[in-house]
Formats: C-alpha cells, sequence, structure tokens
C-alpha cells in the first residue's frame, strides 16, 4: 500500500521534471535568438554563409542586455567589445582599415565602391557587406528602399535604380520625429566594409541600446549610408511634403526656428548622395548618420554641412529636432577611434554632422 502510494505520488514530480528538460533549454534559446519578442535584435550581416568571419566576430561583440544595466554598466560593456573586437580584427588605429582596403586596389584608377565590395580579404571574406541593425523610428515612419551605383548625378541613380543597397526611413512631421514615447523598434540596412562592419554595428547597437533602457535617449536614427559612391530612393514616389525647421541664418547661434512646409518633387529629393573620389564612402569605411536634403530651408536640420555656431551645441539641437545627433553619440563614436566632425573641417568652417568615419591620417 505504502509502496503505490509513494510510487503515485512520484509521477506529478517525474512529470513536472520532464516537462521543465522540455521547456526550460526552449526558454534559454528564446532568450538569445535575435527574434525573442522580449529582446532586440542584434546586428547581423545578410551575407553570414559568403563571410564566416565577419559573421562570427559580430556575434561575439555583441552588446549585452541585462536587466536594469546601469549607464555606467552600459557604457563598459560599450568599450570592452570594441576592444575585443578590435582585437579580433587585428586593428589598432582604424585608419589601418582605410590603408589596407586601398592596397587590395590596382593603382591609378578612380576608387568606386562598386569595384571595392566585390573584392576579397585574404581570409576570404567580400569586402562588401550589407549590415542590418536595430534603431528606433517614429510611429508611422516609411521604409523606403535605396539604390547605388557608380554615377555621377544622383539623379541617374534615382531614375534607373540600378542595384538595392539598404533603405532609410521617412517621416512627415516634426511632432513625430520629437515624439520618443511613440518610437518603435526597426531595423535598418547599409553596405559597409567587413572589416568595419563589427566597429560599426557596436556604435549603432549602442545608439539603440540606450534607448532601450531610456525612452529620454532614444535617437531616431531614419538615415545610415555607409559603403557607396552615389544613391538614391527611387524617384518614382511623386510629389511629397515634410517639414524642417529653418533659422534666421545660415552661420548665428540663434536656435529661433520655425517650422517650414516644405515640397517636393520626390522622396529621392530628400534621400540621396554622391561621394568624392577620396571619401571614405568609396571604401565602405564611413557612415552618414541622420543625412537628409531639406532644400529650401536656411541651416535647415538636419541638412548635412553647415557653418553655423548652433550647430555645435549638438544637445539643444537634438532637443528640437530629435533627427539631430546629440553629444552623446559623438562621444561614443570617439570611444571607438572613429574622426569625429568636431576634430576636422569639412571645407572652410563648414561642418559635416552627420559624419564619422575611420580617417585619412
Amino acid at each position: 500500500m505504502h509502496a503505490k502510494v509513494l510510487a503515485w505520488s512520484l509521477i506529478p514530480a517525474l512529470l513536472l521534471c520532464g516537462w521543465l528538460a522540455f521547456v526550460a533549454p526552449a526558454a534559454a534559446e528564446g532568450a538569445r535568438r535575435p527574434d525573442s519578442p522580449t529582446l532586440p535584435a542584434h546586428p547581423r550581416i545578410l551575407e553570414a554563409a559568403q563571410a564566416p568571419r565577419t559573421a562570427k566576430i559580430l556575434r561575439q561583440v555583441a552588446l549585452t542586455y541585462a536587466p536594469q544595466m546601469s549607464e555606467k554598466d552600459r557604457e563598459i560593456d560599450f568599450l570592452q567589445k570594441i576592444t575585443l573586437a578590435k582585437r579580433l580584427l587585428g586593428v589598432g588605429r582604424l585608419v589601418s582599415l582605410r590603408h589596407a582596403t586601398l592596397a587590395l586596389l590596382p593603382p591609378g584608377q578612380e576608387v568606386s565602391w562598386e569595384d571595392v565590395r566585390r573584392r576579397r580579404w585574404p581570409g576570404g571574406d567580400p569586402v562588401g557587406v550589407t549590415l542590418e541593425v536595430p534603431v528606433w523610428v517614429p510611429a508611422r515612419a516609411q521604409r523606403l528602399k535605396t539604390y547605388s551605383g557608380f554615377e555621377k548625378k544622383w539623379q541617374t541613380v534615382a531614375l534607373t535604380t540600378p542595384r538595392p543597397s539598404g533603405c532609410v526611413w521617412f517621416v512627415r512631421t516634426l511632432k513625430e520625429v520629437n515624439d520618443k514615447t511613440h518610437y518603435r523598434p526597426e531595423m535598418i540596412q547599409m553596405e559597409v566594409n567587413s572589416k568595419f562592419a563589427p566597429l560599426a554595428a557596436l556604435l549603432l547597437e549602442y545608439i539603440f541600446r540606450e534607448g532601450w533602457y531610456d525612452p529620454a535617449r532614444r535617437l531616431p536614427l531614419l538615415v545610415v549610408r555607409a559603403g557607396e559612391d552615389t544613391y538614391a530612393v527611387s524617384a518614382a514616389s511623386g510629389p511629397v511634403s515634410a517639414e524642417c525647421l529653418t533659422f534666421p541664418d545660415s552661420d548665428g547661434a540663434s536656435m529661433a526656428a520655425t517650422v517650414a512646409q516644405c515640397s517636393y518633387n520626390n522622396l529621392a529629393d530628400i534621400f540621396h548622395g554622391r561621394h568624392a573620389p577620396a571619401s571614405n564612402h568609396r571604401l565602405g569605411l564611413a557612415m552618414d548618420l541622420n543625412d537628409f536634403n531639406y532644400a529650401g530651408v536656411v541651416d535647415g536640420p538636419p541638412n548635412p554641412i553647415s557653418r553655423s555656431l548652433r550647430q555645435y551645441n549638438r544637445d539643444a539641437m537634438h532637443k528640437i529636432d530629435a533627427r539631430h545627433l546629440p553629444m552623446w553619440v559623438y562621444r561614443a563614436a570617439s570611444w571607438l577611434g572613429c574622426r569625429i566632425p568636431q576634430s576636422w573641417a569639412y571645407y572652410g568652417y563648414n561642418v559635416d554632422w552627420p559624419h564619422v568615419d575611420v580617417g585619412t591620417k
């Protein structure tokens, strides 16, 4: 009798153990999965099978998401992963990536990303890969495909759409841009040098993770452009309107901005770019973060080039238009070893505020 009772009493416990043995590994795997509903996706490259070494390094340097991580703990994790990434890549100063990439090319011809991206590193990984990273976007942001080519005019790319090369996000109103409480996590894609991809991913994931822990630090990264010669979205959208700030002058410090309702022939008027032959973009070793082209406004943010004093007040600019990079983003880029806009002049007294790269010297 006692033996029967004992046997029957053990059945629930055995069933529970079996259930735990089945569920626990699945739960642990779910916490590690990039598509977990409770954790954001980590950066990845779309060509993982063709670039296994780069893909492995990306996995090794992914940032940590631990409960209630403090700002200091997040900084320490970021700095530790930078050190690890550079060790795995065999990189000291980031400018060495420029020299190594140029060494792959025959002398005497114009540098083109369309050529560079097809080449391979000695280990076998292609130079050009497509990086996908998590970003914050406003609630009604619209995803747009981008196209690239070795063209002298961005209009040619916009009209012919020669080759897909990632995506950007479009938001019509400034109110939506600044409404951080209703941002949603999404993904953005851009082409980049595979030797730079783990470092670029670290910076972009750090920017996203700050907003994950602190909604006030959410930055809407709507445009991230890296490796390319000339890019644009399609000109087939037709006429569009969008809001942008305009200032009383193009060189002063006044923050007295007004909201302008701007009209354009198509979305390519806003989303396009062409890089000079000597640019690190053509080597996949630079990033433009929130680089737009809003015509018809004065020092209208967040356009790329400016000589105004107000642009140096990064936190104030971010407050009135959240697409502006706040100062902590530049600080993080400098920790990575990137050249930041404050350290060099684009030309004259003009500064290219969305641009970070590996440097040239």
